[in-house]
């Protein structure tokens, strides 16, 4: 397996497609198209500082990781904003050598903190945990849905 950045355009439609597999299936049952899926990573694929890794098997993307480096006053860091590895590659340690090779990458932007979201209630939370990610106690998730 070998982890690679996304360069191009058609790389990221690939990870979409992944995207769509994978969250169309347990434990989340979304119901992603394709157009949507290729529309949400565009944005992060458009944004300043954009940092997108796949990994791969003999071409076959397995994994993707995607976010971008954001300025803050104590220093910058990276906001992971989507990560998903096929699902019957899961538990497999390809997200964890996406998060590894993020880490390796980031150091020569000066770059050594990662933020980013997810649900207690599912495993990706045990699984960042053991890569070293810890709950911020101040911070919590907010949302508001109005028509």
């Amino acid at each position: 397996m070998e982890i690679q950045e996304i360069g191009t355009k058609e790389v990221l439609n690939k990870c979409s497609h992944l995207l769509v597999r994978v969250y169309n299936s347990n434990p989340w049952n979304d119901a992603w198209t394709e157009e949507k899926a290729y529309k949400r990573l565009s944005c992060y694929y458009n944004t300043p500082n954009f940092i997108g890794l796949v990994a791969l098997e003999k071409e076959v993307i397995l994994g993707c990781l995607l976010g971008n480096i954001e300025p803050y006053f104590s220093g910058d860091y990276f906001y992971l904003k989507e990560m998903f590895v096929a699902t019957n590659s899961q538990r497999n340690g390809i997200g964890s050598k996406l998060i590894k090779h993020l880490k390796d990458h980031l150091i020569t932007y000066n770059v050594n903190s990662i933020l980013l979201f997810t649900s207690k209630d599912l495993f990706p939370y045990v699984f960042y945990k053991k890569n070293g990610f810890k709950p911020i106690d101040k911070m919590c998730m907010m949302d508001c849905k109005y028509e």
